[in-house]
């Protein structure tokens, strides 16, 4: 599954279809969950670290699990005793994916035949090598959902939905690197984040190179400006003595 091309699809699926800012955060929350564990077809996400990460109650995270299922986004099991729930991201990209895909009806206790642990317990791969560790270090950090929970906390379904019309607006990769620039202030607050991309779009700034454009030129001028000279007060004081004297 590839992150980057999973992401451009949802938020063009978004596009087509509605859906409540809380299917979204779970949504982002479970792929950035699948991401960590090597991207199994099935893994294992506890409730808790769930609602910790969307923001979600209890019960809203219940109701939003319900829309992905309904809508075809994930495949869920209720996990056994002692056990967290298990997920399957289904690919908006893979039609195979979605050809394959078997509705689970939320009132009904089916569930997904999961009698082999294998699928749980597959340490993560280099497919590719080094390439492939590379690449996803990549993604990564040009995700503006997963760089915001790894830098700022808990994405709660507002800010979800502010990130996501964020990256509508200008693109994904403005949205990050507005978050770098408040790391860099250690100002880790979306607000200042919105404040950041207020100002590119007040100044028409519509690419990575028109904003470092604008930034190198406001350095540049910051620098040309001349400081006030101040006379030193104790040095006059000392001056005005000895003219006196003399």
């Amino acid at each position: 599954m590839n992150y980057m091309k999973e992401l451009n699809a949802f938020r063009d699926w978004l596009l087509m279809n509605d859906l409540p800012t809380s299917a979204i955060a779970l949504w982002h929350t479970l792929m950035s969950i699948n991401n960590m564990t090597g991207w199994k077809e099935r893994f294992n996400a506890p409730n808790s670290t769930v609602e910790r990460l969307t923001g979600l109650s209890k019960q809203g995270l219940v109701d939003a699990r319900k829309v992905l299922i309904n809508n075809h986004l994930i495949e869920y099991q209720k996990g056994k005793r002692n056990q967290a729930p298990v997920y399957k991201m289904i690919s908006l990209v893979n039609s195979d994916d979605l050809s394959s895909y078997q509705t689970l009806d939320s009132k009904s206790d089916q569930t997904l035949d999961l009698t082999s642990d294998q699928n749980l317990t597959i340490p993560r791969q280099k497919r590719n090598g080094y390439e492939e560790v590379e690449d996803e270090a990549k993604t990564r950090a040009e995700d503006p959902y997963v760089v915001y929970q790894e830098n700022f906390g808990v994405m709660r379904p507002m800010i979800t939905e502010s990130i996501s019309d964020w990256c509508s607006f200008f693109s994904a990769e403005i949205v990050v690197a507005a978050m770098k620039r408040g790391i860099k202030q250690n100002a880790r607050s979306f607000a200042y984040i919105e404040s950041i991309l207020r100002g590119w779009s007040q100044q028409d700034l519509k690419t990575i190179d028109d904003i470092n454009a604008y930034e190198t030129q406001t350095s540049q001028t910051s620098k040309t400006i001349p400081f006030p000279k101040h006379r030193d007060q104790r040095f006059e004081t000392l001056q005005r003595m000895r003219e006196k004297e003399d």
